[in-house]
């Protein structure tokens, strides 16, 4: 009886000791949130195969140093409910994706650095004071507010496939990769994003968008929103434009030496305006209304779409690479302009007085 007595005590003692270890509140914060139910199982502690919510020894996904929580990694458990990690003062890491988790409080939280909360239910998110925070992916959730304005070091977000009218990012200055797509933003604010080098902004509800001062800008997507005026101008690191899909009229993209994607297809211009961008391979205008449209003098150009549009005049005059064209469906053109044109391998279309 007194070795089953003592044995009871010792294992007593082990667990007290083990929780002692961790910080209370934190403690406490967790054990709040494991003993909430899960998406398929009695609670999110069931989920995790946690069997002792006193022992977070034995918890996997766990880091803690000193007493503190230093990482969390708890995706793809199918976890649900609020999860409240504010004032986590030693946490870093936090990975809780895929999952169905609706409520995430991080505030407070100086050291943090990582966030995947990627692939849930959030639609409530508090996010202060957390300085360090590098990369933050919240990418298919229900957000329908975002305020991230204390969290300067920021350079990834991921918000893409949420319910987010507006975004502004005005004290993003570190920010280098934005996906903000599949939203519902009619307003985004990215003036003060001098270091972003990767926009994706496409399906979307935006009507107007200006790259003044984001002269780092290398990638740039807004296919399919309500913009239909567009000036690219003075953006010399910028290799890829696609902006279909928007019922544009107005195209000027001017000094953008390094441009080398174009796909403005899918809008109604009738007219293209491109200066200074030499190093064009491949551009796609299909399904405008463009009558005149001169590329000459393109060395770098390889591919052409300007399949469905009205053209009249084409001149590829000097493209010397260029090896694909498709104009099927411009019944009006009668002016094909391909001296210095030695590379055509094919084209798609009718052209009955074209010899290659």
């Amino acid at each position: 009886m007194k070795k089953t007595l003592f044995a009871l005590l010792a294992i007593w003692a082990t667990f007290s000791l083990s929780a002692q270890r961790l910080n209370k509140a934190e403690l406490k914060s967790l054990q709040q949130f494991l003993s909430q139910p899960a998406a398929e199982a009695s609670t999110n502690a069931e989920a995790l195969k946690i069997t002792n919510l006193n022992d977070p020894s034995t918890w996997k996904g766990i880091k803690t140093d000193n007493g503190r929580i230093t990482e969390i990694d708890w995706s793809g458990h199918k976890l649900a409910g609020s999860l409240n990690l504010s004032d986590f003062t030693s946490l870093q890491k936090l990975n809780i994706a895929h999952n169905k988790i609706s409520t995430l409080a991080l505030s407070g939280n100086p050291m943090l650095t990582e966030v995947n909360a990627s692939k849930n239910n959030i639609s409530h998110l508090s996010i202060n004071d957390c300085p360090g925070l590098q990369s933050l992916l919240l990418n298919r959730n229900q957000l329908s507010t975002l305020n991230i304005a204390d969290i300067p070091k920021l350079s990834r977000l991921n918000v893409a496939g949420n319910a987010l009218f507006t975004l502004d990012l005005t004290n993003a200055v570190n920010l280098r990769t934005l996906n903000c797509a599949n939203n519902r933003l009619e307003n985004l604010e990215i003036s003060g994003c001098t270091n972003l080098r990767n926009l994706y902004a496409g399906y979307n509800q935006l009507s107007f968008i200006s790259f003044v001062g984001l002269e780092k800008l290398e990638n740039i997507n807004i296919n399919s929103n309500k913009i239909s005026k567009l000036y690219v101008q003075g953006l010399s690191n910028l290799q890829t434009l696609f902006c279909s899909d928007n019922h544009m009229t107005k195209l000027v993209v001017n000094n953008c030496d390094n441009l080398s994607d174009l796909d403005a297809s899918y809008n109604d211009l009738t007219a293209l305006n491109l200066n200074g961008t030499g190093k064009l391979a491949f551009i796609d205008l299909e399904w405008n209304d463009l009558t005149y449209l001169d590329l000459s003098n393109q060395p770098f150009l390889q591919r052409l779409d300007v399949s469905n549009n009205q053209l009249i005049t084409l001149d590829l005059t000097n493209d010397t690479v260029l090896s694909f064209i498709n104009l099927s469906d411009n019944y009006s053109l009668n002016d094909l302009r391909t001296d210095g044109c030695y590379s055509i391998r094919q084209i798609v279309g009718t052209w009955h007085d074209y010899n290659f």
